[in-house]
């Protein structure tokens, strides 16, 4: 079953949002929009259930800064 993930983030450098998202599941990640690099390190649970927290790597289109995130 494939996930999806969506990432809105802005730039810790000139500010520009940087949006995208991805599905992948099991063997598969299919990016769309602004390419990031994914990597689940955990998972949460929550009243409303289960999330999975995760380190995601990507590069501004605008200014060239690699940006690094904990979602």
């Amino acid at each position: 079953m494939a996930e999806a993930i969506r990432l809105k983030v802005s730039c810790h450098a000139c500010g520009y949002v940087i949006e995208g998202s991805a599905k992948y599941g099991q063997g598969h990640y299919v990016p769309d929009g602004v390419p990031f690099d994914f990597v689940a390190i955990g998972k949460i649970k929550t009243e409303k259930g289960r999330r999975v927290k995760a380190e995601a790597t990507c590069v501004c289109p605008k200014c060239t800064v690699r940006n690094k995130y904990i979602i």
